[in-house]
């Protein structure tokens, strides 16, 4: 006999390991949702024409059950799933067409997107916030104003409870570099980020990735309780799920090179295969003899034994109690004042930095550790006669060391942590949690103190050690403005590239650039004049000029080396009476770059997360 193709009952009483029966939510009467899509087919343009993704899609997630997308690598089940929850634009080199329905209703999947709730594969959660503060932060900003803050509380502890998250609630979610809670601990809280809005479709990609075959058992069984109790329609991709985790599943669309190969009843997949000359073996799992079967089979043998599916063939399960009217009942988008998104985004910006210890002393440590090195190499340097070209040099050497110093400093750390932060971001701004100006005014209003602080540690570390003759307080402030302006190029990379790695193999190409045109190396008049240019796009070059005006400028120019002072002013085309707009120039390059990197955040959050 077959060991696995019926069928299995699973019980989703109160015996659960994630406790009770899903209770129904005083703030929210939504109720599940059937989706279907027909004729959708999505490809990308190149210049050799389009390449087809997903070609003459067809399905449903029948309202209140749990469907799911399973194929090899390269099957479509990503991409379906993102065309279906609107994470996919349509225009430019995505091309999207096909047929949408809620209920009955069509929708344009991307405007309707906030209404669905969407787990990324990845967890995409602030590491240093915990369990309990990830979903209150979600409730607070996307229940808006229909909600106290006493519901709010009374609903996260009641999901928590509901989620098997009681006992790690109040411990660090945590991350690569911070120690938190388990895989499937993480998992759980970034479905219940999600499902704190009470949503009537649920999508997950991939939810069992990195999960041990207990968790992704548990995982799926919750979300087989949230479906069987009408909460939601839950629809997700899933790659080589086990028989016990496949056999929760109400429905499964399998994929092979973009087509439907089947989509219906799991009860059915059996006969399926056994009507198109595949019978499933005994003792095998469905699922494992449908993807070895649509894997070591080509396209063109597939295609002729039929196994295709038309859509005259899929199995739709009978709507429950839905029609075409309920699809216009569409819930709005509640959003919360641009003043609670900055209070709950400052809150959580508090807390990351206070709790992530190892980051901020490593930041603090560098620049204190670098500094002492250079006062110790430059030892009183800028306190010997300058009117001697090898003094004048070593001086003007020690500045420059420190003001590249000054721009890494600021900019590697932002540089280093922002494309960790970049998903949280997406998701958070694709559902409407909130928009980007809190966001990033919640960013500077810690970002600006930490770098001051760090400008002023290292002044205080090299200002006495080197002997310097300027203002302490004005190369303070020109190196401080020299900072920002390089973190808003950080941030501006951050936000193009998905992962540290990339972002760190491109920092050359933004900033040795800069000190090719600050004038350290070589005099801006000894710069070929086609490349010329190039200099006034630089915060380097600028800030320089401040640092110089103030360190050789004619205020603070050793008496009998005029001479060397005003060679390196005029080589560099430095002039004092310009100071202001210098100061101008990289405060507006400060805004400019940061403005550019909130655009491509924005443009980012419109294609695949």
């Amino acid at each position: 006999m077959k060991l696995v193709n019926k069928t299995k009952e699973v019980e989703l009483g109160a015996t659960s390991t994630f406790g009770g029966e899903f209770t129904s939510v005083p703030l929210s009467e939504r109720r599940s949702k059937s989706l279907k899509w027909n004729n959708l087919s999505f490809a990308m343009n190149e210049k050799k024409g389009q390449i087809p993704i997903l070609s003459n899609q067809f399905g449903s997630a029948p309202a209140s059950t749990l469907t799911c997308i399973m194929g090899p690598s390269g099957a479509g089940k990503s991409s379906l799933l993102n065309v279906l929850a609107g994470r996919v634009a349509n225009g430019g080199k995505k091309s999207i067409a096909g047929n949408i329905s809620v209920d009955g209703t069509p929708i344009d999947p991307y405007t309707y997107r906030k209404q669905i709730a969407y787990v990324m594969q990845d967890d995409a959660i602030s590491p240093t916030s915990t369990p309990r503060e990830a979903l209150t932060f979600s409730a607070s900003l996307r229940l808006g104003g229909g909600a106290t803050r006493k519901e709010i509380d009374k609903l996260v502890s009641d999901m928590l409870d509901e989620l098997g998250l009681s006992e790690c609630a109040d411990r660090l979610v945590g991350g690569e570099l911070i120690k938190g809670i388990s895989g499937g601990e993480r998992k759980r809280t970034s479905v219940g980020v999600e499902l704190v809005t009470d949503p009537s479709l649920v999508f997950l990609d991939e939810p069992t990735s990195g999960l041990d075959s207990y968790s992704a058992h548990q995982l799926v069984l919750l979300l087989k309780r949230l479906a069987s109790n009408g909460r939601a329609t839950v629809l997700c991709t899933i790659h080589q799920p086990s028989s016990e985790v496949f056999l929760l599943f109400d429905n499964t669309i399998l994929l092979k090179d973009g087509k439907v190969v089947f989509g219906g009843k799991v009860a059915d997949m059996n006969s399926y295969f056994d009507g198109k000359s595949f019978p499933v073996p005994d003792n095998t799992n469905p699922a494992d003899h449908a993807m070895f079967t649509v894997q070591i089979n080509s396209g063109k043998e597939l295609d002729k034994k039929g196994v295709f599916m038309i859509d005259s063939e899929v199995h739709e399960l009978k709507k429950q109690g839905s029609s075409a009217e309920d699809g216009k009942d569409i819930v709005p988008d509640v959003k919360s004042t641009a003043f609670t998104q900055l209070k709950w985004l400052c809150s959580r910006e508090l807390d990351s930095l206070v709790r992530d210890k190892g980051a901020l002393l490593g930041r603090f440590g560098i620049t204190i550790f670098l500094n002492v090195l250079f006062g110790l190499i430059f030892n009183g340097a800028a306190e010997k006669d300058d009117s001697i070209n090898s003094n004048f040099g070593d001086h003007f050497g020690a500045l420059t060391m420190v003001t590249i110093s000054s721009m890494f400093g600021a900019a590697q750390p932002t540089l280093l942590s922002f494309p960790s932060q970049r998903p949280i971001f997406l998701r958070e701004y694709s559902t409407g949690t909130y928009s980007i100006l809190p966001y990033i005014v919640s960013k500077l209003l810690f970002e600006i103190p930490l770098a001051f602080v760090q400008c002023l540690v290292q002044w205080l570390v090299v200002y006495w050690m080197i002997g310097f003759q300027g203002n302490f307080f004005l190369l303070l402030l020109s190196s401080f403005a020299l900072g920002v302006a390089s973190a808003s190029v950080a941030v501006l990379l951050g936000s193009a590239v998905e992962d540290v790695k990339t972002a760190s193999e491109l920092m050359p190409v933004m900033f040795v650039p800069q000190m090719l045109f600050a004038g350290f190396f070589v005099a801006a008049d000894q710069i070929p004049k086609y490349l010329r240019w190039a200099q006034y796009l630089c915060s380097l070059k600028y800030a320089m000029n401040l640092l110089s005006i103030v360190e050789f400028g004619e205020d603070a120019c050793q008496a009998g080396a005029e001479q060397q002072c005003a060679k390196l002013l005029d080589g560099n085309e430095v002039e004092e009476d310009l100071a202001w707009f210098y100061i101008l120039v990289l405060f507006g390059l400060f805004a400019v770059f940061r403005g550019i990197g909130a655009y491509v955040l924005t443009v980012k959050a419109t294609t695949v997360f």
